[in-house]
């Protein structure tokens, strides 16, 4: 998940926002963000999509032509099959 906590916290620096007064802003403690926004953070999608909307950004997910291929599908119940 490290790199969408540097790709976040390379957008809050491009925007010139202090993690303080983003924290402020969004609803989220300081710490907790300061945490979320390391390399090693791992950001709960609450608050990717609460800095994102702040900042004025929105997040889109886009199906590459191919996909990576598992060796196994996983069953309806989320479940590898044998």
């Amino acid at each position: 998940m490290g790199d969408i906590s540097r790709i976040l916290k390379r957008i809050v620096e491009r925007e010139k926002v202090t993690i303080r007064g983003l924290a402020r802003a969004i609803g989220v403690d300081h710490a907790s963000l300061i945490r979320s926004l390391k390399d090693e953070g791992n950001p709960e999608s609450r608050t990717v999509e609460k800095i994102l909307n702040y900042l004025g950004y929105d997040l889109k997910f886009t199906k590459r032509k191919e996909a990576k291929q598992s060796k196994s599908k996983p069953s309806r119940s989320g479940r590898k099959r044998r």
